[in-house]
Parts: structure tokens; C-alpha cells; sequence
């Protein structure tokens, strides 16, 4: 079995499934209605056409999956912008309460020079041999 009608398989079988569960749990909920019925029907329809007509749900597959996609973008960039602002906004807020300053940015005029000196242990060639 070639992977794309695997994925079909699973699509319209898995969608028959989702449809027809969430169906019967409104009815058994709130009763019968048209809203459940049509539900209901759509899985039907959904579970006939991947037993014997799979290739009609090769484009709502396709347009399913571009949507998916698309929502996957927009989510995951929405969530990184979240976490990363916001953990830069609460470090550099207990940073400047703390008056830490870790990059040593500030200006000082009684300073002739801001070159760090470092010690000769650190330059021994062996170190640069070993890193890990």
C-alpha cells in the first residue's frame, strides 16, 4: 500500500470517526436535531466514499492539509513570538531591578581602556587541543 492512500485511508476513515463520535455525543447530550443528523450523514457519506471511491477525497485532503499547514504557521510563530518576548521582557525587568548589567555596557570615564585582560593559564595551547 503506496503511502498517499494510506494517508486517505486514514483521513477519511479517521474524519467518519471524529464526525460520527462527536454526533452521538450532542445527541445523547442534547437530544436529536437537524445539526446532529447532518453530522451524522456527513460521516456516512465520508466512511462511503473512502470504502469505494477514495480518490474523491484526494482534494479535500489536499485543501485539509494546506489549511492544516497554514495554521500550524500561524500558531507556532503566534506562540514563539509570545515566549520569546516575554521572557526577554521578564529577564531584562529583574535585570534593571536587580541593576545587573551582564554585558558590561555601561560607560565608564574613569577607565582608560575596556579591553579585558585575561590570564596566561587561559592561553596555553593544550586548551585549544581539548575542548570537550
Amino acid at each position: 500500500m503506496n503511502k498517499e492512500r494510506k494517508n486517505l485511508l486514514v483521513f477519511g476513515y479517521g474524519l467518519a470517526l471524529i464526525f460520527s463520535i462527536v454526533a452521538i455525543r450532542l445527541w445523547q447530550k442534547h437530544g436529536l436535531s437537524v445539526n446532529k443528523i447532518v453530522l451524522l450523514a456527513v460521516a456516512v457519506i465520508l466512511l462511503f466514499i473512502t470504502t469505494f471511491k477514495l480518490k474523491w477525497l484526494k482534494p479535500i485532503y489536499n485543501r485539509w492539509m494546506k489549511m492544516a499547514g497554514l495554521i500550524g504557521e500561524v500558531v507556532s510563530t503566534l506562540i514563539l513570538t509570545v515566549i520569546f518576548y516575554s521572557m526577554f521582557t521578564i529577564f531584562g525587568i529583574i535585570l534593571r531591578f536587580l541593576k545587573k548589567d551582564l554585558l558590561d555596557q555601561k560607560i565608564k570615564p574613569e577607565l582608560n581602556t575596556y579591553w579585558v585582560t585575561r590570564d596566561s593559564d587561559q592561553l596555553d595551547s593544550k586548551r585549544y587541543e581539548q575542548q570537550f
